[in-house]
C-alpha cells in the first residue's frame, strides 16, 4: 500500500494517441489508436445494420470495422457476453474475443448501436497464435497448482474456480486455466492465476489485495444513525431497508483472519469501543449504496441488489483495507500510522467501487488498466465524500508522515505522476505494484480533478466516469482508451457540443493523454 517503499522508479515518456479517418466511411468517423498504433476505438457514423436481436446487429456492426481491427469475421472471433441498453436507448453489446470457442482473457469489444444505427465500436483485437487447442491438465489439478502457488494452506473464503481461457503472452495465446483463489489470512489474497493447461506451469499470477487502502459512535467519536435488524431479542448490523434483494451487513473478525462473527447489541445503541469501526463501515456502506442508486440508478455492487458485506477488526494492527471479491475488509490500523480503515467514507467508496468495476468494465489489475481500476475507485471516493481531494485523510496519524494516501489535486506531493511525461515504468510484480497501479493512477486522478473542478461538479464527473466504465471500457482499456471512453460517455449523456465535452477534452490533454 505504501508506495514510498518502492525503491526504483523509472521515468518514461509515452507518446500521444493518434487517430485516422476511416477511408470510405462517413467524414466524421474516426479510428483512434494508442501510442503503439493499436486501434482501441472506431467512432462516428458507421451506418445501419440489420438483425432481429441486439446480438445479430452487434455481429453485423463488427463486420463493418473488421478491416480497422484486423480480423476476418466477427462470428469466428467473438462471442456476446452481455448487452445493456442505456438511458438514451443506445444498446452496448459487450463481446469477448474467442479462439476456437475459448475466450481470450482481457480482450473485449463493445458495439454501440441504437435501432440498427451503429455509433461506434470500443475495444481492441489481438491477432494471436494459439499454443494448443486441447488441455492436458485437469481443472482440479490446475486449481491445486494455483492454490499451491499462493502458499496459503488454510480454508478459502470461497471455493476456487477454474475456467479454460487463452492468456495473451506477446503474440501468442497460451491455453490456460484462469483460477480465482480468495482467502482471508494474515496476508489475505484475491488471486487470479493462470495455469498452463498443457504442462501445468504458472503462466501469470496477480494478487489484487493491494489497495489502500446505527445509532452508534464512529471511530472519530461522531454519532451516526444506522439501520439494524431485531432478531430473537438482539439487534444485528443488518440493513434491509434498501431496494435490494440482499442486505447491507457488517460483521466482526475479532482481530483474527478466519472466523466471522455477528455484531449484536441489546438496546440498539452501538456505543461500545469495539463497535466503532463497525458503525462506520455499516453507515458508510449505506451512504455509498445510496449514492450509486440515486445518481446512476445502480442497485448495489453487481447492479442486481447483491449483499454488501463488510468485515471489520481484521487481523491485528492491520494497515489496509481491501475488496476480496465477496467482502470489503477493514483493518484496525496500528495506532501509530493509521487508525481503523473504516473511518473514511472515501476509503469505503473506493473499496466498494472496486466491486462495481469488477461487474462493469472488469479492468485487469495490472499496468495501465490496473491504474485505471485504482483511479476509478479514487474518483468515486472523492465524489461521494465530496469535501477534499485527498484519499484516506481520516485514517492517517502523525507517524505516517502524510495527510492521506494520495492527492488527486496534486499527485506529485505524494510521489505520483501527474502527467504522462512522468509515467513510471515498474515491474509487473507484487514488488512493482503490478506495474505501478497505485503510482500511475495519479495521471487519470489528475484528469478527473481537472474535469470536476472545471465544470464545478464532482457528481456530474462521477456519473460520466461510471457510465464510461459501464458502457465504453473493456478489461484492457488503457489511458488513451479511458479518454475516449469518458468522451463517449459525455457525448451520450450531454452531447458532444456541450461545455462538459470540451472541458473533458482539456482535462485529459492537460495530463498528456490524447
Amino acid at each position: 500500500m505504501n508506495k514510498k517503499l518502492i525503491a526504483t522508479l523509472v521515468l518514461t515518456s509515452v507518446a500521444a494517441t493518434a487517430f485516422t479517418m476511416n477511408a470510405g466511411a462517413a467524414n466524421d468517423t474516426k479510428v483512434l489508436k494508442d501510442e503503439k498504433g493499436a486501434v482501441h476505438n472506431v467512432v462516428g457514423k458507421l451506418g445501419k445494420v440489420t438483425g432481429a436481436t441486439s446480438d445479430e446487429r452487434a455481429f453485423n456492426a463488427l463486420d463493418k470495422v473488421k478491416g480497422n481491427f484486423g480480423f476476418a469475421s466477427a462470428k469466428d472471433n467473438f462471442k456476446v457476453k452481455k448487452a445493456h441498453k442505456d438511458e438514451n436507448g443506445t444498446t452496448h453489446t459487450r463481446m469477448d474475443q474467442m479462439i476456437d470457442g475459448v475466450k481470450v482473457f482481457g480482450q473485449q469489444v463493445i458495439v454501440h448501436e441504437a435501432n440498427g444505427d451503429v455509433q461506434g465500436v470500443t475495444g481492441d483485437f489481438k491477432n494471436l497464435k494459439a499454443n494448443a487447442k486441447k488441455e492436458k491438465v485437469s481443472a482440479t489439478a490446475a486449481i491445486d497448482k494455483a492454490i499451491a502457488h499462493t502458499g496459503f494452506t488454510g480454508e478459502l473464503s470461497q471455493a476456487a474456480n477454474a475456467e479454460l481461457v487463452y492468456y495473451p503472452v506477446g503474440d501468442k495465446a497460451v491455453l490456460s486455466y484462469q483460477v480465482g483463489v480468495n482467502y482471508l489470512g494474515d496476508i489475505p489474497g484475491k488471486w487470479t492465476i493462470f495455469v498452463d493447461a498443457v504442462d501445468g506451469s504458472i503462466v501469470h499470477a496477480v494478487n489484487q489485495v493491494e489497495g489502500v487502502a446505527g445509532t452508534g459512535i464512529g471511530v472519530l467519536g461522531d454519532t451516526k444513525t444506522i439501520n439494524t435488524t431485531l432478531r430473537s431479542g438482539s439487534y444485528y448490523l443488518e440493513d434491509t431497508t434498501k431496494a435490494m434483494t440482499g442486505m447491507i451487513r457488517t460483521r466482526d473478525m475479532k482481530n483474527g483472519t478466519n472466523l466471522i462473527s455477528n455484531f449484536t447489541d441489546a438496546d440498539n445503541n452501538w456505543n461500545a469501543t469495539t463497535h466503532r469501526a463497525a458503525v462506520d463501515a455499516h453507515y458508510y456502506a449505506g451512504v455509498v449504496y445510496d449514492w450509486y442508486k440515486n445518481n446512476v440508478s445502480r442497485n448495489s455492487i453487481n447492479g442486481n441488489g447483491m449483499n454488501i458485506e463488510s468485515l471489520v477488526h481484521y487481523s491485528r494492527n492491520y494497515n489496509n483495507a481491501f475488496w476480496n471479491g465477496t467482502y470489503m475488509v477493514y483493518g484496525d490500523g496500528d495506532g501509530k500510522n493509521f487508525r481503523a480503515f473504516s473511518a473514511g467514507l472515501d476509503v469505503i467508496a473506493h473499496e466498494l467501487t472496486h466491486g462495481v468495476t469488477e461487474y462493469t468494465s472488469n479492468l485487469v489489475y495490472e499496468l495501465q488498466p490496473g491504474a485505471l481500476n485504482e483511479s476509478w475507485s479514487d474518483a468515486m471516493g472523492a465524489a461521494i465524500e465530496g469535501n477534499n481531494w485527498l484519499m484516506g485523510e481520516d485514517l492517517t496519524l502523525p507517524a505516517y508522515g502524510y495527510v492521506g494516501f494520495r492527492s488527486m489535486s496534486d499527485p506529485e506531493a505524494y510521489g505520483d505522476p501527474a502527467h504522462m511525461s512522468q509515467f513510471k515504468v515498474l515491474p509487473n510484480t507484487s514488488a512493482g505494484d503490478w506495474g505501478g497501479v497505485h503510482t500511475n493512477s495519479g495521471i487519470p486522478n489528475k484528469a478527473f480533478y481537472n474535469f470536476a473542478t472545471a465544470i464545478g461538479s464532482r457528481s456530474i464527473a462521477a456519473k460520466i466516469w461510471y457510465t464510461a466504465s459501464r458502457d465504453y471500457m473493456t478489461s484492457s482499456t488503457n489511458f488513451s482508451g479511458a479518454r475516449a471512453a469518458t468522451l463517449q460517455a459525455t457525448a451520450a449523456l450531454y452531447g458532444s457540443g456541450s461545455s462538459y465535452y470540451s472541458a473533458l477534452t482539456n482535462a485529459w490533454s492537460a495530463v498528456g493523454v490524447y
